[in-house]
C-alpha cells in the first residue's frame, strides 16, 4: 500500500479526502480531531501548543517510510484582519508569530525533517486560496489569511528548486460542503496525475 501524510485532514472537506485516500493510501493523519479511519494513523496534536520538539518527536515516528503524498490542509486561520487595523488595535504579536509558526513554518521544518522520505515522484501541496492574486481590493480584510498562503507559494517554490519530488500549491476555487466527496475524489486524480514538470506550480482542482 502506498503512503501519504496529510495535515488538517480531520474534519470537514479534509476528513472526506483522508477518507478517499485511505482506500488505497496508508495514512499519517495529523490532527486536532477525534478522527479514526481503516488505513489511518491519527497523530493527535494540539495545534497551539507546538513547537518543534512536538513535532520532532511525531516525525520520528514516520521517518522510516517513503511517502508518495504529502499534503498541508491545515489552516490555523492567520491575522492580522479585518477588526485589527483600526486605530489604537494591536494584534498580538506572539499570535501572529504562532500562526505563521503552524501556517508556514512547521511545513518547512517537516519537509526538512522527512527529506529521506521524499523521492522523486513524491507529490508534496500545500492547499492555499486565490485570495493572494491580490486583485479585489476589499478582501483586505483577511490580510492574514492571504498572507500565510502567499508565503506557502513560495516556500513551495523554493523546495521545488532544491528538492527531489514534485511540488505543488492547489487552489480550490470553492468547497461547497455538498460537494465534499466529489472534490475530494478530483482532487486526489489532480494530484496523482502531476508530473515533474507541474513542480513548483499552482493547480486547480478543475
Amino acid at each position: 500500500m502506498k503512503n501519504a501524510l496529510i495535515l488538517g485532514g480531520g474534519s470537514k472537506w479534509g476528513a472526506e479526502f483522508t477518507k478517499k485516500l485511505s482506500e488505497n493510501y496508508h495514512v499519517d493523519l495529523i490532527t486536532s480531531s477525534d478522527f479514526t479511519h481503516d488505513n489511518v494513523t491519527p497523530h493527535h496534536i494540539d495545534w497551539f501548543g507546538m513547537n518543534e520538539d512536538v513535532l520532532r518527536e511525531i516525525l520520528f515516528k514516520i521517518n522510516d517510510k517513503k511517502f508518495d503524498i504529502i499534503f498541508f490542509n491545515h489552516n490555523s486561520g492567520g491575522g492580522p484582519n479585518e477588526q485589527s487595523f483600526a486605530p489604537s488595535v494591536n494584534y498580538p504579536i506572539d499570535q501572529w508569530h504562532m500562526q505563521n509558526w503552524i501556517n508556514c513554518m512547521s511545513t518547512y521544518f517537516i519537509i526538512q525533517n522527512l527529506s529521506n522520505c521524499i523521492a522523486e515522484d513524491t507529490k508534496i501541496g500545500w492547499m492555499i486560496t486565490g485570495l493572494i492574486d491580490g486583485k479585489e481590493k476589499e478582501l483586505w480584510k483577511y490580510a492574514g489569511y492571504a498572507s500565510v498562503k502567499s508565503t506557502n507559494v513560495h516556500i513551495m517554490r523554493g523546495f521545488a528548486n532544491t528538492h527531489p519530488g514534485i511540488f505543488f500549491a492547489l487552489d480550490p476555487i470553492w468547497f461547497p460542503e455538498e460537494d465534499y466527496k466529489k472534490d475530494a475524489e478530483s482532487i486526489l486524480t489532480k494530484i496523482e496525475g502531476l508530473i515533474k514538470e507541474d513542480s513548483g506550480s499552482i493547480v486547480r482542482k478543475n
